[in-house]
């Protein structure tokens, strides 16, 4: 019976390994950790989004087993987005008067985070980075320091930007004071994303569960060792009920043999 014991608590321990949930990330806008989710969803990672006491943060846990794949998935889509400050954050406020040069580096700094942010929601797009020159019209070069702003965009090949790159080039004059669409450069550099190997591969239901292929085996591993051990417990158990049987039968049938002969007597 001790063996049966060991045997029962090491199969529960390798089911709990194989169920344990890990933090994948935390401290997450809701709006981050859905997108998350549903990415990890379509890659066929089972995930689960968390919030902390107050409800502001947000965590993603996924199977251990599963951490591996979902940093891979995330990498390759570059995901979760860096976080930007806005304009307000920017401009908030640090108890000191600021002088007007660095007023004007905060006010680009803020400007270029806003548009970045922007330009990222657009579908395919991986990261961008903006960069802008105001001329100095107290300068007395003022006329020939025009305004300029530099656009470097990293998207997902999977997805045409060409259509996008007009748009985003009339966004940033429009953003900008004194800027001319011609004064704006464009870089767009393709990202090769292949998740074929990580996403496109056959997912199978095994005893209820959906169960990525390279897992198959250690699944069925698993059952069966929980199986064998079942087994194990259900015909030991019966061979003692029988042995029990048994010897009740035995007993009740010397009893009866004892009755016999004492009335023969």
């Amino acid at each position: 019976m001790q063996l049966i014991k060991k045997l029962l608590v090491y199969g529960l321990l390798l089911g709990l390994v194989a169920c344990t949930q890990e933090i994948l990330l935390r401290d997450l806008s809701e709006s981050d950790a859905n997108e998350i989710v549903a990415v990890l969803s379509a890659s066929s990672i089972e995930s689960k989004k968390t919030s902390d006491a107050k409800g502001k943060s947000f965590s993603v846990t996924v199977r251990s087993n599963e951490m591996p794949r979902a940093i891979s998935v995330l990498k390759a889509l570059g995901l979760p987005k860096a976080p930007r400050p806005s304009l307000n954050d920017v401009f908030r406020s640090s108890g000191f008067a600021p002088t007007p040069f660095e007023e004007k580096v905060r006010y680009l700094y803020g400007l270029a985070q806003e548009l970045e942010r922007t330009i990222s929601l657009i579908n395919g797009i991986l990261s961008t980075r903006v960069h802008v020159v105001i001329s100095d019209q107290e300068s007395k070069n003022a006329d020939m320091q025009q305004s300029k702003a530099s656009v470097f965009v990293s998207y997902d090949d999977r997805y045409d930007l060409d259509q996008f790159v007009p748009k985003i080039r009339k966004l940033v004059s429009d953003s900008i004071e004194g800027l001319t669409p011609a004064r704006i450069e464009i870089l767009t550099i393709p990202t090769r994303v292949d998740l074929r190997q990580l996403t496109e591969v056959p997912i199978t239901s095994f005893m209820g569960v959906r169960i990525h292929k390279d897992d198959f085996w250690i699944y069925l591993v698993q059952w069966a060792f929980l199986l064998g051990v079942l087994g194990l417990c259900g015909g030991l158990f019966v061979a003692d009920y029988l042995r029990r049987r048994k010897m009740e039968l035995s007993q009740m049938s010397k009893a009866k043999t004892g009755k016999v002969d004492a009335a023969k007597r």
